[in-house]
């Protein structure tokens, strides 16, 4: 649960939402040091990993980071093959592309992994073939792992650009948005 955005805020309630030890200190959470995620950003913009720190920083802080990035996938075939591809979010909070057959770790999209089964996905198709595989135009619980792909023909060649929003299950607040471009090209 999110700390506000605004009021009164103490450092029992962002003890609360990050945890840590008694007597509380400040000092034991800067963002990156064991209990608040890097990259942990709020109200008033990132919690501080060194320096200057105050409550002001947490205004609406969680302890779980949501985030993706743009993907560009590729993949080109020859010799009489259909080339597949494909973008897959797992519900071990993990981002994965795929060519052919072969999967590819590039990053994570929730930390703590552990936190993923509370957030949904949606996927909105921008231009091109509408990806197979997972549900698009509608959320998706990420309780399950979600993976969206096209697969060319021999002597096609298909693509699909669309977006992807990641929310907290129960809320309308998008925390997330990527844009991904497949394509597949199998050429004779």
């Amino acid at each position: 649960m999110a700390l506000p955005s605004s009021g009164p805020l103490s450092l029992a309630d962002i003890q609360g939402e990050f945890g840590g030890s008694n007597p509380i200190s400040l000092s034991e959470y800067y963002a990156g040091g064991g209990l608040v995620p890097a990259g942990t950003s709020g109200t008033y913009g990132p919690v501080p990993s060194s320096g200057t720190i105050s409550i002001q920083n947490f205004y609406g802080t969680s302890n779980v980071v949501i985030a993706l990035s743009n993907q560009n996938v590729s993949v080109f075939t020859g010799g009489g093959t259909n080339a597949n591809v494909g973008y897959r979010l797992t519900s071990a909070g993990q981002v994965d592309t795929r060519e052919q057959s072969t999967y590819t770790n590039v990053g994570q999209w929730c930390t703590p992994t552990s936190q993923a089964s509370n957030y949904e996905v949606l996927v909105t198709v921008i231009s091109g073939v509408t990806p197979t595989g997972s549900p698009v135009g509608s959320w998706a619980a990420l309780s399950a792992s979600r993976e969206w792909g096209i697969t060319a023909t021999i002597g096609n060649n298909e693509f699909s650009e669309f977006t992807v929003q990641i929310r907290k299950i129960g809320t309308s607040t998008v925390l997330a948005t990527a844009t991904i471009f497949l394509e597949a090209d199998a050429q004779f």
